[in-house]
């Protein structure tokens, strides 16, 4: 059985949860400007001491002009999200590529973890990866970073969280900017040349990110699609060579058909895949995901990628041959003697995984030999 699921390069919608918006554990009123009554109570903890002296301290020892250039002077605009989570990376790329639309003449670039910068390529966003271990791991190496960044952008938006102020982006997205710096209304932002307002109770992550643009004078849009173009080169592949090869090597082997799932606006790429394996594979119907996972759980064997239906196979006891695009997707892979995960495999090598998979299957099925068997 193969699960076809890529990362979809297409425009998801990002939807408001229908839950009632509450205070984040910890969160406090805080007070906002405008009014001593006025309070917000989305708002984290405001930063220590220590944090708010060194953002009074880069915002006088670290000099930018404090006026917005025109929008034709804009040739070089930065967008800070420095923490390592891939959800977050996902919702600030709507922002670059907002800012790329309304200034076409601009090159637009993201600041993201260097681990999840892959997230952002090929979608005519400029990356700049970002490790922030390097500071006490390489310290020699963050200084030659810091000093390629200095003042390099015209403008630089702070993309961190709306509702927690973050040193680390705040210092950098100051450090590299020539003219302008651009944050949102919370913590010490003064350290911005502009700081935004707090997004409605409503919005989502991603429309909250766009605020932003209010600082620079542009539009804000109407909506946020996620988009990634992270992982079409492995589907394309599982799809094109070890699609079709394994399930033909699977079905002359241990006489198996396959049969090819898919996901929503994945159907084509199924199809190809069985179009490359027939006549040892066919394609399933349209599945959700109760359904996909009783066919899981019916399976002989289930090769996926690294995607929610590889655990979905594992927790349905199907022997499950994983296939990776990179060693860091390892972490997500189970300790389980039916599971394997291979990185970039070539045929060879995953129809033997799957034969591997399949015997140990066999052999778990198998009643032990009786005491008079084990005698003789």
């Amino acid at each position: 059985m193969f699960p076809v699921q890529r990362a979809r390069p297409g425009a998801m919608s990002a939807r408001p949860s229908q839950m009632p918006a509450r205070p984040r554990r910890g969160a406090r009123r805080r007070r906002l400007r405008g009014g001593d009554r006025m309070t917000d109570p989305r708002l984290d903890a405001p930063p220590g001491l220590f944090a708010r002296m060194l953002a009074g301290i880069a915002r006088r020892a670290v000099r930018v002009e404090g006026r917005l250039p025109g929008s034709e002077a804009l040739r070089r605009i930065l967008v800070v999200r420095t923490d390592d989570r891939v959800g977050n990376a996902l919702l600030t790329i709507p922002l670059g590529l907002a800012l790329r639309e309304s200034l076409p003449g601009a090159q637009v670039d993201l600041l993201l973890a260097a681990r999840r910068a892959h997230l952002a390529e090929g979608l005519g966003l400029g990356i700049v990866p970002f490790e922030k271990t390097d500071a006490f791991r390489h310290p020699l190496r963050f200084l030659r970073f810091l000093r390629a960044l200095r003042a390099r952008y015209d403008v630089v938006l702070d993309a961190a969280h709306w509702h927690a102020f973050s040193l680390t982006s705040a210092l950098l997205s100051r450090w590299a900017a020539r003219a302008f710096v651009v944050g949102s209304r919370r913590g010490p932002d003064r350290i911005y040349s502009a700081s935004v307002d707090l997004p409605s109770v409503d919005a989502p992550e991603a429309e909250a990110k766009l605020l932003l643009l209010r600082g620079l004078g542009l539009p804000v849009p109407a909506s946020a699609p996620l988009r990634t173009r992270a992982g079409e080169d492995l589907a394309q592949w599982a799809a094109g060579v070890l699609g079709g090869s394994a399930a033909r090597g699977i079905h002359a082997k241990h006489g198996l058909r396959s049969m090819v799932t898919f996901g929503p606006g994945e159907e084509p790429l199924a199809r190809a895949v069985v179009e490359a394996a027939r006549p040892s594979a066919f394609l399933a119907p349209p599945t959700d995901l109760p359904q996909l996972a009783a066919l899981l759980r019916l399976a002989a064997l289930a090769v996926v990628n690294d995607t929610g239906p590889m655990h979905l196979a594992a927790a349905c006891g199907a022997p499950t041959l994983a296939l990776l695009h990179a060693p860091e997707g390892a972490r997500f892979a189970h300790r389980d003697p039916l599971f394997a995960a291979l990185v970039w495999p070539d045929v060879p090598q995953a129809l033997a995984a799957a034969s591997r998979l399949l015997d140990t299957a066999q052999a778990a099925r198998e009643p032990p030999p009786s005491s008079q068997e084990h005698h003789r």
